[in-house]
């Protein structure tokens, strides 16, 4: 098996931030406790600002 390379690891670190953060955003909207229009704003910045963040630094550590 071969390994993985790093943009590769990196990518899929992202999509699996991003997966976690929408089960986590859908559960919340879900239940109706306060999935405002202002909350969804700062979430999904709050989201992208984390998913770049586990991407480089995935990128640069594997």
């Amino acid at each position: 098996m071969d390994q993985w390379s790093n943009s590769e690891t990196a990518l899929y670190s992202s999509i699996f931030t991003v997966v976690l953060g929408l089960i986590f955003y859908f559960k919340l909207w879900w239940e109706g406790s306060g999935a405002s229009w202002k909350f969804t704003k700062w979430f999904f910045a709050f989201l992208v600002i984390v998913t770049l963040i586990v991407g480089i630094c995935v990128y640069f550590m594997s």
